[in-house]
């Protein structure tokens, strides 16, 4: 073979060999540019996540404070001659109710709802045979969501099936 032969063969070579090197870095530089582009994606998704939820703690240290606003109301109107003082509660109380609102704070629904025990803390089982077993008879202490999470459970009584003393008689005689 002749030393030009040789030259453009080895030449071949080296543009094959470094056109391949370019292809690899592309495909580096390709992959990490969509690596960049969905960390940018995930960081943006915890801003907002944190964002959503920054204000809990304070929140929370909140509720109590209404708890008692809600028990004073309630007394409030039930005193003869709280009509005036219970009207100023219940103002305070739509305004932080409205508060909450508007920071994405929602009340957990309770009264005639089926026991959810990711919703619900149960104090207490009332017996009734009218009323279906597992819902909520009353709520004692209410429970909150911030932006579909709870942040606390509602506490409430619920209703325990009882069954009719008919029922218990008929039952009694088939043991007999």
């Amino acid at each position: 073979m002749s030393k030009e032969k040789k030259s453009k063969k080895s030449l071949k070579d080296e543009l094959a060999l470094k056109e391949k090197e370019a292809s690899e870095y592309k495909d580096k530089c390709l992959r990490a540019l969509a690596e960049y582009e969905n960390l940018k994606k995930r960081f943006a998704k915890e801003k907002e996540e944190f964002l959503r939820f920054s204000n809990e703690g304070i929140l929370l240290q909140l509720l109590p404070i209404i708890d008692d606003f809600d028990r004073a109301h309630e007394a409030a109107k039930r005193h003869e001659h709280g009509e005036v003082f219970s009207k100023g509660v219940e103002m305070i109380l739509n305004k932080l109710h409205q508060l909450l609102n508007q920071n994405g704070v929602e009340k957990v629904k309770t009264e005639g709802e089926k026991f959810n025990p990711h919703l619900h803390e149960a104090l207490m089982a009332v017996e009734s045979s009218e009323h279906p077993d597992q819902t909520v008879a009353e709520e004692v202490a209410p429970g909150y969501t911030l932006n579909g999470k709870l942040i606390r459970a509602a506490k409430v009584k619920i209703y325990h099936k009882t069954e009719k003393n008919e029922d218990k008689k008929e039952d009694n005689k088939k043991e007999k």
